[in-house]
């Protein structure tokens, strides 16, 4: 039976009002989530997940400004109440990070990493571990981005530990984290250690390919493979190099080839075979090139142009027709070779910075052509295009402003050796290469600084000095030219370099605070130098108020940083300070000759030596017959002859400012008319001209007074105990301690119970430091190197050379009683990392070091003379040297005169005598008692009158 009409009405308009009063409830419903999501910003304390998915939104649309402000107000407040929750506050510190970074705050944004790694507790699951791990990678792009190289590096591989391969978000992040370490090695001249990395990268890669090949446009494959051929491109040296990099080159055709190559790896492809093809024409000398490579050079370099012009591939088509004019340029091809340069010449923007290098080349051509003025002209053009100035660059280079642009300055050295090569015999050009020379000089003064620490940065100055030495030598007398100037300049910028490289090369951060202060300079800086261009005189006066008070603050607070990057030190500065009796040897080794300076109160002399890889073996043959107790007293004359100039009978006293290998050399042992150096000179060494006379910054709070620092360590037997790493016990340290404390008013911490914290402690009060204890020298990483104290137990209390540069010590002098503590890394130019040095920053003016692992008992007898002779009032110097020609007088015709057990000790910076307070405290409360009697009698005298 039908139903009637009215009743399916009802039904239906039932159904209908039931839907809207659905519909308006899920809509007042999500109203309300709405309403409280947009409330929680005002919230004290907002839930976590609130918080994860605004900063995730944020982040996401680079609104780094406002999630800055928004976390700032939040996070402080946070309070995880599970794992979740902590993984979510990891995240939150994650996207801080991402943002600081993205406004390029490093600095926070390495705090941000920090402060989100706890969060991840012990990171056991896939999430908390990837957290972590990302963490670890991200800060490693910011340390690297402030020039923190080592401290990137390490924070590099601690991501590779947290990144796992079964995690798939991981896997991205572990590959480029490999490519990362790989990018690093070779930046730093590691093949080994980039080819390896770059195959851990690709294990990854091909362990989850199925993965990967999903996670990008551009597939791994290929963009490895280029990795690869770009290291070797610019380190490859060896046959064995050169097949690999064939091999690559074969590899990338085939993946050119594969039906899965697109156009996004384009780019990769044309770019490696225009890197063959230029190493080809440039890995070897010009004159060592043959047929063969300028034939292999053409084909590859061909290959990547027809793959731009013809195919349409990406590429950078200038400079592959660039180094294709090299290549024209090296076989003689000239006039293809010349049209080909005018061509790229036309097509470039005139304000190309590519344009004077391009000049450049065209000259190169002109002077094979043999149209000298042409090439003369174009070469003068380069100079001027480089000439930051708006002024017209003088002939002879006078009003040369310098680009701060360092690539720069390779170009004008490149210039002067060009001109050396064409027209070396012409002395109008002559002149023009000296010039060349001195405003190569200003132009790496001009730019070194903002580039990244490269070894190849020392070598490049060391040329520089080298020809600047050479055409001055060709052109006037050496002691007619402005060798003061010279060597000053080069002296700052060495010693900026050197400093930049330990800056940028630590792994500890002990030195946060220097960090800060580093970068609020480089802010205002940056400030000053807009306010000058917007001509705002008002800003300009204020910001520089800022910055002299910024100066102020840091020079408070390191006192000794000036030393280590002061802008300007002059050599007359210097002589004033040196005694008439008193001659500074300063030396720079350079390519296959040896620069040597000679400074008096009175002059400056240099001379130039051959230094081939036989003088090099000298030192190792001489330095083996040392530690082997068998000196060999020829090796040390031919050394002598080669590295000691005449000196006059009038100077007594040597400071040495070695160089290089010439670091391990103790020079009091070099013979001359068969005698000791140290029987006729005191000697003493600096590591740079600077340090030979500092004036104290601050005073000792116990003047004078001696702590002496001897642990004790698990004892061993051993034939000759020496002070090395192995924590062997030393007998003759106990014995040197009991000694030393007799001869001046000292506190002395022996035994099991001395720590780096008690050493924190009590160091800075006191006047003199003596520390006999073990010392580890770290032959890769000097900075790592370390004074060990107890090893009783497993914590590691070391105190590492680079917290050494924290401290602020009060001392005159450090005598570190230990092995190897004067070697720091032994290339030319690095000097930097060596416990003499760090304590010269710590405050301390004058550090006793040794060379090599010193015998216990003879190191016992030496010290005991050297504080003899101190108390006694002599210099620093003086005192070590009468100590060690007495042991070798007490021991002479034995088995102990050999140099291996007297002269591994020497002495760094001042020589300033240190006066016992002893004696003389003892005088004034001797004369203090007698005061007292004295008036004690005549009162009573006056009183029985």
């Amino acid at each position: 039976m039908q139903q009637p009409k009215p009743y399916i009405f009802s039904r239906v308009r039932i159904c209908f009002i039931l839907c809207v009063l659905f519909i308006c409830a899920g809509l007042k419903a999500e109203n309300l989530r709405f309403q409280e999501a947009t409330k929680q910003d005002t919230i004290t304390k907002p839930k976590i997940s609130f918080l994860w998915e605004k900063s995730n939104a944020l982040v996401n649309t680079r609104q780094y400004d406002e999630l800055l402000a928004f976390l700032k107000k939040h996070l402080k407040n946070v309070q995880p109440k599970n794992k979740k929750d902590s993984l979510d506050v990891a995240d939150l510190y994650y996207n801080q990070h991402v943002a600081n970074s993205g406004i390029k705050k490093y600095l926070k944004s390495i705090n941000s990493a920090n402060k989100g790694m706890p969060y991840c507790g012990k990171a056991t699951s896939g999430r908390a571990k990837h957290i972590k791990g990302v963490l670890y990678y991200k800060r490693a792009y910011a340390e690297s981005a402030m020039n923190f190289a080592k401290r990137a590096q390490l924070s590099m591989k601690t991501a590779i530990d947290f990144l796992s391969d079964d995690y798939n978000k991981s896997l991205d992040y572990l590959v480029d984290a490999h490519v990362f370490l790989s990018s690093e090695a070779a930046y730093y001249g590691n093949l080994d250690d980039a080819k390896r990395n770059i195959r851990l990268a690709y294990k990854t890669y091909q362990n989850n390919k199925k993965y990967l090949d999903k996670a990008r446009k551009d597939g791994y494959e290929i963009v490895l493979a280029y990795r690869e051929a770009y290291v070797l491109y610019k380190l490859a040296k060896t046959k064995k190099d050169s097949l690999e990099f064939i091999n690559i080159i074969n590899k990338l055709n085939k993946l050119q080839a594969s039906p899965a190559f697109n156009k996004h790896e384009q780019v990769y492809y044309t770019t490696a075979m225009n890197h063959i093809g230029d190493w080809y024409i440039s890995h070897k000398h010009d004159s060592l090139l043959t047929a063969k490579d300028l034939e292999a050079g053409f084909f590859y370099l061909d290959k990547s142009i027809d793959f731009v012009e013809n195919k349409k591939y990406k590429g950078d088509l200038i400079t592959f027709k660039f180094n294709k004019c090299k290549a024209l340029t090296f076989a003689n091809d000239l006039p293809k070779a010349e049209n080909l340069i005018v061509e790229l010449l036309d097509s470039m923007s005139v304000n190309d910075y590519r344009r004077s290098f391009f000049l450049a080349q065209k000259a190169l051509i002109k002077a094979k052509l043999q149209q000298k003025d042409s090439a003369l002209h174009i070469f003068h053009n380069v100079i001027e295009k480089i000439h930051a100035d708006t002024t017209t660059l003088a002939k002879d280079y006078s009003n040369f402003k310098p680009s701060k642009t360092y690539g720069e300055t390779r170009l004008i050295r490149r210039v002067a050796e060009k001109l050396e090569k064409f027209y070396n015999d012409d002395p109008s050009v002559k002149k023009i290469i000296k010039n060349l020379y001195r405003i190569a000089f200003i132009q790496f003064e001009n730019s070194y600084a903002k580039t990244k620490f490269n070894p190849k940065q020392n070598k490049t100055l060391r040329n520089i000095l080298h020809g600047t030495l050479l055409a001055q030598k060709d052109t006037s007398n050496s002691k007619n030219i402005s060798i003061n100037n010279l060597l000053g300049r080069t002296e700052t910028i060495m010693n900026q370099i050197t400093w930049q490289r330990f800056y940028q090369n630590r792994f500890t951060d002990k030195l946060p605070q220097l960090d800060s202060l580093k970068f609020r300079h480089l802010k205002l800086r940056s400030l000053l130098a807009s306010a000058k261009k917007e001509n705002n005189i008002r800003t300009t006066d204020s910001v520089q108020e800022l910055i002299n008070k910024h100066i102020t603050f840091t020079n408070t607070k390191f006192p000794n940083l000036a030393l280590l990057s002061s802008k300007t030190f002059q050599i007359e500065t210097l002589q004033k300070n040196l005694r008439d009796d008193e001659i500074v040897l300063k030396y720079f080794i350079l390519e296959n000759e040896i620069a040597i300076f000679s400074i008096t109160s009175v002059e400056s002399t240099w001379q130039l030596h051959s230094w081939t890889q036989s003088d090099i073996q000298s030192i190792e043959t001489l330095i083996n017959s040392i530690r082997n107790r068998a000196y060999d007293a020829k090796t040390a004359t031919i050394l002598s002859r080669k590295l000691v100039p005449q000196i006059d009978s009038k100077f007594k006293k040597i400071i040495i400012n070695p160089d290089g290998e010439l670091y391990r050399i103790p020079f009091e042992i070099l013979q001359n008319q068969n005698q000791f150096l140290t029987q006729n000179f005191e000697i003493r060494y600096t590591s740079n001209l600077r340090f030979i006379h500092l004036e104290k910054t601050a005073q000792a709070t116990q003047k004078r007074r001696l702590a002496i620092y001897a642990p004790s360590y698990p004892e061993t037997e051993t034939l000759v105990a020496t002070r090395s790493a192995n924590a062997s016990f030393l007998k003759g340290a106990k014995k040197e301690a009991e000694i030393i404390s007799k001869l001046f008013p000292s506190e002395t911490y022996i035994g099991d119970n001395i720590s780096k914290k008690y050493f924190l402690e009590t160091a800075p009060k006191a006047g003199i430091l003596h520390l006999a204890m073990h010392a580890e020298i770290n032959d890769n990483e000097p900075g790592l190197s370390r004074l060990l104290f107890n090893k009783n137990d497993q914590t590691d209390d070391d105190l590492y050379l680079e917290e050494l540069y924290a401290l602020q010590l009060k001392a005159d002098l450090a005598v570190l009683s230990a092995c190897n503590t004067g070697l720091g890394k032994e290339s030319a130019g690095r000097n930097l990392e060596s416990f003499q040095r760090a304590f010269t920053f710590a405050g301390v003016p004058a550090t006793v070091v040794s060379l090599w692992e010193v015998p216990d008992q003879s190191t016992s007898e030496i010290m005991g003379g050297f504080y003899a002779n101190l108390k006694a009032g002599n210099t620093k110097s003086e005192a070590l040297q009468k100590a060690k020609l007495n042991y070798l007088k007490e021991h002479k015709g034995t088995k102990l005169e050999q140099p291996y057990y007297w002269t591994g000790f020497i002495l760094y910076g001042d020589e300033t005598a240190i006066n016992s307070t002893s004696t003389s405290n003892t005088v004034w409360y001797v004369l203090l008692i007698v005061l007292l009697i004295l008036a004690v009698v005549f009162f009573r005298k006056k009183k029985l009158a």
